[in-house]
């Protein structure tokens, strides 16, 4: 009876089946198990839409991986109650703005793949899709197309894949929940603040990125970018759980960025060398650090609350400094990793070892304290730094050279008590430490001088520290005010130059106008008597005959001179002022008394 049921359904499926005849042997229909239908049509076997005929309403079309390229306005005409298509796969060059116009009151889901020419999506604005939930676009060309505009109206969809689109910025679409943006071109540097609650935006050329305000995203994934940093504003991320960096560039991450509510992280395939785990969310549980440059893990409580640890591919060494973590992963089974060696022994000349360590209780001056010497073993220099502790009150000391050997506590060290003081080995495989206790009872005097070096405790620390940084700043100001000083001096002493050379310049002019003779000088405010062949000079000079001037200071030649020269009517005679009179020189001043005396005898 059953079988009889099966046989005549199965017929009545094939006759409502609105695939027409020659299609039949390429495509099939059926029920799935919660009720609804669909039609499905073989892989590489269609160049185009299959040909419905009028029947029964049908949910879902798949025509995944074919070769249709167009998709005309009637391609779906039959079928108008579809409530899914998926056409990923395909390579399409031509769609239709008027594809839908019967499709806007079902169709639910949509998935097309393009050839990576399609650059309008003129077809989902032209008739409303009022339904439309997912939105899947593969190998479209999207980098002038404002999809803010696009999906304004879609007031249902949720769902949208972007991917190779070719877009180069994040679109802001609000009612938007999860938005995937695989492969395309985001690139340097992403300031990520949005509304998503699940953003995927992997394959993409994204160097660093910077979340600052998404308060509803719960998933991030980052993968196969090209990240050397990443930074997150835990307050303003606080809803994050899944956070995926797999296939970058990172070598740390600070784990106080991450919010407690994370679950869920992968750090695969980067090149973390160390895990520092200085702090880390207390809700993580799955951890991937497989194909990193691990060599060894501390160990961590961290570690502990994890449900799924993957280590595998990072070139441990398997000493005993990670026999831990082969019994934690025996406790987690979906622990993974791998080991160049399973001993988990450790050789003893590796490790660092003390082999002298003496406290003594010492009085310096009018204090007391403790000298510490020790010496350590460390041939394969392993050791990173040395710290010291000491209780009454607890104190520890700052980081000392491995190379130091010597150590003074001054720490209002009281007599008559025990004291309990540590050295600590901080070293590439663990923290060794080694301990002493000491009663304070008789001191040994200690008259050599202290070197600042030696003292790692003192009480006065902070006071000294306070005033060296007052000291540093004082110096620092000093010299700023010497730099400024000195270049004012610099400009002031070329000022000073400069004007000394100027001065100079103007004093050897003036020196050279007033030495020269009287009889060459024919200057518009001092008049001397000169001789030219011609007048030639301004009012006040006198003119001479070169024939008849004299140079000698004796009278009768001069007077000879002068008679001689009576008849001739080319010389004028004239007296000089007696103002420009006192503006010869004095040298010349004989000379031209004895001229002046000569002119008076011949008037």
């Amino acid at each position: 009876m059953l079988f009889l049921f099966i046989f005549l359904f199965s017929i009545h499926l094939l006759q409502s089946c609105p695939l027409t005849d020659e299609y039949l042997s390429r495509c099939h229909c059926g029920i799935l198990t919660n009720g609804e239908s669909y039609i499905k049509c073989d892989e590489n076997s269609l160049n185009h839409i299959p040909k419905f005929k009028r029947s029964y309403s049908y949910d879902e079309l798949i025509l995944i991986n074919n070769n249709i390229k167009n998709l005309s306005s009637t391609s779906f005409d039959n079928i108008k109650t579809i409530k899914r298509i998926n056409l990923h796969g395909n390579s399409l060059s031509l769609i239709d703005e008027n594809l839908f116009r019967l499709l806007g009151n079902y169709l639910e889901e949509l998935i097309l793949t393009g050839n990576n020419q399609i650059n309008s999506l003129e077809f989902l604005t032209r008739f409303p899709l009022k339904k439309l939930r997912l939105l899947k676009l593969n190998r479209f060309n999207l980098t002038n197309i404002n999809l803010e505009k696009i999906f304004l109206n879609m007031t249902n969809l949720e769902i949208v894949y972007l991917n190779s689109c070719q877009l180069k910025q994040i679109p802001h679409i609000n009612h938007i929940k999860y938005l995937d943006l695989e492969d395309n071109f985001l690139s340097n540097t992403i300031f990520l603040s949005t509304s998503y609650y699940q953003l995927n935006l992997a394959h993409n050329h994204i160097s660093s990125i910077i979340l600052q305000n998404n308060k509803n995203l719960i998933s991030l994934n980052l993968s196969k970018n090209n990240l050397n940093e990443f930074y997150s504003l835990t307050i303003s991320n606080k809803n994050l759980t899944t956070l995926d960096l797999s296939y970058n560039h990172l070598t740390s991450i600070d784990w106080i960025i991450l919010n407690d509510k994370l679950l869920y992280l992968n750090l695969s395939s980067n090149y973390f060398s160390t895990i520092k785990l200085n702090s880390f969310p207390k809700s993580l549980t799955s951890l991937d650090l497989s194909s990193n440059q691990l060599k060894t893990i501390e160990k961590n409580l961290f570690f502990q609350q994890l449900n799924y640890l993957n280590l595998n591919l990072n070139p441990f060494d398997c000493d005993c400094h990670l026999k831990w973590l082969r019994n934690l992963m025996k406790k987690l089974n979906t622990t993974t990793w791998s080991c160049s060696s399973s001993d988990f022994k450790c050789q003893s000349n590796l490790m660092p070892q003390i082999s002298i360590f003496n406290i003594t209780f010492m009085k310096y001056f009018s204090q007391h304290g403790f000298s510490i010497q020790w010496s350590i073993i460390d041939n394969y220099q392993t050791i990173d730094y040395l710290q010291i502790t000491i209780d009454k009150p607890y104190r520890t000391s700052r980081k000392i050279s491995s190379n130091q050997t010597h150590a003074i506590i001054l720490n209002n060290i009281e007599l008559y008590q025990y004291y309990h003081i540590c050295l600590i080995l901080i070293h590439k495989y663990a923290n060794d430490k080694y301990c002493q206790d000491i009663f304070t009872k008789t001191p040994i005097l200690n008259k050599m001088k202290l070197q600042e070096t030696d003292v790692i405790l003192n009480d006065d620390n902070n006071n000294n520290n306070e005033i060296e940084i007052n000291t540093n700043d004082f110096n620092d100001n000093h010299l700023y005010l010497l730099l400024i000083g000195s270049c004012i001096g610099a400009l002031l002493t070329f000022i000073l130059l400069l004007t000394c050379c100027y001065l100079c310049y103007r004093l050897h002019k003036y020196k050279n106008i007033n030495e020269q003779p009287i009889y060459e000088q024919c200057s518009q405010h001092i008049h001397y008597p000169i001789y030219h062949s011609h007048p030639t000079c301004s009012h006040h000079q006198i003119i001479y005959n070169s024939e008849n001037i004299s140079n000698s200071t004796d009278s009768s030649r001069i007077d000879a001179s002068l008679s001689s020269t009576t008849n001739n009517p080319k010389h004028i005679y004239q007296t000089i002022d007696s103002q420009e009179y006192r503006s010869l020189k004095r040298q010349h001043q004989q000379l031209f008394e004895l001229w002046k005396e000569s002119v008076k005898q011949n008037r």
